[in-house]
């Protein structure tokens, strides 16, 4: 994709982002429609997207800059963040002031995304990658947290349908935003990524690329959450807890090892922008 669309798509993310995170953090009152733990969850993101998240997107767009084919990935992954994120906020946050820019760091990032992968010479970024076993650990990894997630949410969704009880983390919203998108979207790709790349399929390399960083961000925003639900009270289901402590620790573990096979020299695999005209044409250096 054309590095003017990316810088153009990722600064207006990172402003946006940097809006909503700052209201969410320093505005009293603006979540005063969601529960106290709901509250508590948005502040603990809003920490992690502000200090982690968005210094990070920005970064990679230098790296971008330097056809860095490790920046590139990242950023991906990094906007994948931003697309789950700002979904969740966009469907389950109580309507706010702030519901307009949650819907527009959504869309923006998933049509950032899919232009991206479209665009993409997986070929090539398989080819980038150095042989070892890594990306076995990798797939084993991705199936087992798809499984273990998705074992997880089925668990209490069908505890809640025996019981006729609706589910503790339910309280005093309509559905389960979460737990929908985790086992319509998360679950499958995590699966679908893992067989990929066992197989060595090309796609399975880049999805894997991306998904690492998604997990890895996701997990530091959920352990975040987990803190201000503490701070305020809020009760913490302990397995739950567990689970995604171990996810993220592994996550930026087998992440740094993973990226770490990438070969990111300048002669390898680069993305060069050339402009010509009113149009940008993408040529491959190899």
């Amino acid at each position: 994709m054309n590095k003017k669309i990316i810088y153009t798509n990722s600064i207006t993310i990172a402003f946006l982002a940097l809006i909503a995170t700052l209201s969410g953090l320093f505005w009293k009152g603006l979540y005063k429609g969601d529960t106290i733990s709901g509250t508590a969850q948005m502040m603990g993101q809003d920490l992690v997207t502000l200090v982690i998240c968005i210094p990070i997107l920005i970064g990679t767009l230098y790296l971008i800059y330097k056809d860095s084919l490790k920046g590139r990935l990242i950023w991906m992954g990094t906007i994948f963040y931003f697309l789950y994120s700002y979904a969740s906020m966009s469907f389950l946050t109580s309507y706010n002031q702030l519901f307009l820019v949650y819907v527009a760091i959504f869309s923006i990032s998933l049509y950032t995304l899919l232009g991206e992968m479209f665009s993409l010479d997986i070929k090539a970024i398989k080819k980038s990658f150095s042989p070892g076993t890594i990306h076995k650990v990798t797939a084993v990894f991705l199936v087992i947290i798809g499984l273990m997630l998705a074992a997880m949410w089925l668990k209490m969704i069908i505890d809640s349908l025996l019981t006729g009880i609706a589910p503790a983390s339910l309280e005093s919203y309509t559905t389960l935003v979460i737990q929908a998108l985790d086992l319509g979207v998360v679950v499958p790709a995590a699966i679908i990524t893992g067989v990929l790349l066992f197989k060595g399929k090309e796609w399975g390399y880049v999805l894997a690329s991306i998904f690492l960083i998604k997990v890895s961000l996701l997990g530091t925003a959920i352990l975040s959450m987990i803190y201000f639900m503490m701070q305020n009270g809020v009760n913490i289901e302990l397995g739950q807890a567990i689970f995604f402590i171990i996810v993220t620790i592994l996550g930026i573990t087998i992440s740094t090892a993973f990226y770490s096979k990438i070969k990111d020299s300048i002669n390898q695999n680069k993305y060069i922008e050339i402009n010509k005209g009113d149009k940008g044409r993408v040529s491959r250096v190899k």
